[in-house]
């Protein structure tokens, strides 16, 4: 006689009732605890998996302008312990927004965004996504501002853990290249000078002619090329060594290689005012 190749009413209910009862836990945070924030689903990824933040409103800025004459500042809302909002701006030394002046530094060609506005939506999207500026990937093309927006974001949640709503500053690396208004020869003082915060850690000093190139540092008179490599050494290490920017010279002194120096230090100044 065959055997009944089914189980047995009871048995079968029985299994039925244990898979169903497994099957949350088999699938249980498999994909819903990698979302958060999520505009689509609302999904929010479990407390355990964040630093524990502290509601409120807190605020953190660059020490300096940059290079291209912009200064830095993020303001981040922290509710229920998470990052709802989100602001990201860009000022000039007229107090004007980035999104608002007029320049050809607000779009790019062949990049991932295609203006200033898309990178700061980007950015800002990022953040509130992951809840965690280290998971923020860096725009090409666009590093500095993407860079510091991750280290303004970083500053934030780190007073965030502890509750502290004091607005601070950060010290960023910047380099500047000057260059002065050309002499009757038509050279113009060429000064580059690098800084991390408020720390001058490298100066150099130059005289070109930008229409051919030619270098008073690189002159092909021997004794005339040596005369200014030490004189423009000199004036440099004097910068770097003191820490200052004003004018190693006289105020009565002649030689014009000074004069055009003194005018970059001036200029560099203007370019390295406090944000």
């Amino acid at each position: 006689m065959l055997k009944n190749k089914f189980m047995n009413p009871p048995l079968r209910f029985f299994c039925y009732i244990l898979v169903t009862a497994l099957i949350p836990f088999l699938f249980a945070g498999c994909a819903e605890k990698e979302l958060i924030n999520d505009p689509a689903t609302g999904s929010i990824l479990p407390s355990e998996y964040l630093e524990p933040l502290i509601d409120g409103q807190y605020s953190a800025a660059t020490n300096y302008y940059d290079a291209r004459g912009y200064g830095q500042q993020l303001s981040i809302a922290i509710k229920n312990g998470l990052i709802t909002r989100v602001n990201f701006q860009e000022i000039d030394r007229n107090k004007a927004d980035r999104l608002t002046v007029e320049g050809n530094d607000k779009t790019w060609e062949n990049l991932a965004v295609s203006n200033i506005g898309a990178l700061y939506l980007r950015l800002n999207n990022e953040l509130m996504l992951s809840q965690k500026p280290d998971e923020i990937d860096a725009v090409s093309g666009a590093t500095q501002t993407s860079e510091r927006y991750i280290k303004l974001a970083r500053e934030i949640l780190t007073q965030a853990e502890k509750g502290d709503q004091e607005p601070i500053k950060i010290d960023t690396l910047d380099t500047y290249a000057i260059i002065s208004s050309p002499d009757l020869e038509g050279y113009q003082g060429l000064l580059e000078a690098t800084f991390i915060g408020s720390t001058l850690t490298s100066l150099s000093y130059d005289e070109i002619i930008s229409e051919d190139g030619k270098s008073k540092r690189k002159s092909t008179d021997s004794p005339e090329s040596a005369d200014f490599n030490a004189l423009f050494d000199t004036m440099t290490e004097t910068a770097v060594n003191n820490q200052s920017l004003e004018p190693p010279f006289p105020a009565n002194e002649a030689a014009h290689e000074k004069a055009k120096y003194e005018e970059c230090l001036r200029l560099l100044r203007e370019a390295r005012s406090p944000f």
